[in-house]
């Protein structure tokens, strides 16, 4: 079953309710995750590794809002923190890209501005400028990630060295500004790069039965493979569930803007994992193989529902579309808080962020947020 354009209407409307809330509450802050019976959001004061999910929130609002105080509010608000995160953000980083897209080129089509076009441009030249040649990977780079010791960073001990650790995500956080950049430019290096790193993708990450390794550990001078880990996943055995959205999101998006039939098929293959090992609602586990008592992760799949969403309109990815469309009427039915009277009507509840750390692994995700109203705008666009 998909949400017919009422249902839409109604989440779009709850969803921008919870900006408003969330704005109001963090201020020049962002926010990050929020308790989910109090709805109180634990912030950072620069967006960490996703603060272009809340830029691209606030710019949401300021395009459906339904009335002129709140558009200007949200888009002042966009502006502000996109100047705060364009500051803070480490360019050699693979979190640089996605949150210069969100902030940049999304900001650039709400408001025809060039200087956030710049913006977005910049994050494509710092993904280009963080390239391997030799491994054919954005590595994961150096930008310290807030949560608990577990997590690695660049004063870490834990894991290898950024500079040649790649990840799974990066198929999701890195290209796409290569893939628009190209477009608006027609200069090659940044479609070359984004074909590069999907292909390197398809070598280093994904197992013969469509799962996904989280990290990919490459040797300095040579590139070479030298092993595969999971850092958030149950075991080195089992797959992370939203390492496996970030990359069906990531291969649709290959797949959209070249048309190659290997992303396709790596796609197809990685969907029938997530569908054949998730509950039914389409909504898994942080990790596929944990108990049903475990905690869901609806950040994995938002994910999920927003890559095949943005699927072409092709005879042959009609059912991966329609599964898209039928996660998000799960998650709008079964997850989104949309009670008026609710503290945090619009939140998408029952996201996990670190169930291996025991942070954040029950809560409201900010991208989880962002990927819901991501997704209902692409089917807005397709009407």
């Amino acid at each position: 079953m998909t949400a017919n354009l009422e249902t839409l209407d109604c989440a779009r409307d709850a969803l921008i309710d919870r900006v408003d809330s969330t704005l109001k509450a963090t201020g020049e802050e962002f926010p990050y995750f929020a308790n989910p019976e109090t709805g109180t959001w634990d912030t950072t004061d620069n967006g960490n590794w996703c603060g272009g999910h809340w830029i691209g929130l606030l710019w949401f609002a300021a395009g459906h809002a339904d009335d002129e105080t709140r558009t200007k509010r949200f888009a002042a608000a966009a502006r502000s923190h996109s100047e705060t995160m364009a500051e803070y953000m480490p360019r050699a980083s693979m979190f640089c890209g996605m949150n210069f897209h969100l902030s940049g080129f999304k900001g650039y089509d709400a408001t025809g501005d060039r200087a956030l076009f710049g913006l977005g441009l910049e994050g494509a030249d710092a993904m280009v400028a963080a390239f391997d040649e030799t491994a054919r990977q954005v590595p994961l780079g150096q930008l310290a990630i807030k949560g608990p010791d577990q997590f690695r960073g660049p004063e870490s001990s834990h894991g290898p060295p950024g500079d040649r650790l790649g990840a799974v995500d990066a198929v999701h956080t890195s290209l796409p500004v290569l893939w628009r950049a190209y477009a608006e430019t027609s200069e090659a290096r940044f479609r070359d790069i984004a074909v590069s790193h999907a292909d390197r993708h398809l070598d280093w990450y994904v197992r013969e039965d469509g799962s996904t390794w989280h990290h990919a550990v490459f040797e300095g001078d040579t590139g070479e493979l030298e092993r595969q880990y999971n850092e958030l996943a149950l075991s080195d055995d089992t797959c992370w569930a939203r390492g496996q959205g970030w990359h069906i999101a990531g291969l649709a998006r290959a797949y959209a803007e070249t048309g190659a039939r290997r992303y396709l098929n790596a796609l197809r293959k990685s969907v029938n994992y997530h569908r054949k090992n998730a509950p039914s609602d389409g909504v898994p586990q942080w990790d596929y193989a944990a108990g049903s008592d475990e905690p869901r992760d609806t950040s994995a799949a938002a994910l999920v529902a927003y890559g095949l969403t943005i699927l072409p309109s092709q005879s042959e990815t009609a059912d991966l579309r329609e599964y898209g469309r039928e996660i998000l009427a799960t998650l709008i039915d079964g997850y989104l808080v949309t009670d008026t009277d609710a503290n945090n009507r619009g939140a998408v509840l029952h996201g996990c962020f670190n169930r291996p750390g025991q942070y954040a692994d029950d809560h409201e995700l900010l991208w989880t947020n962002y990927y819901v109203a991501a997704t209902i705008t692409a089917i807005y666009d397709q009407q």
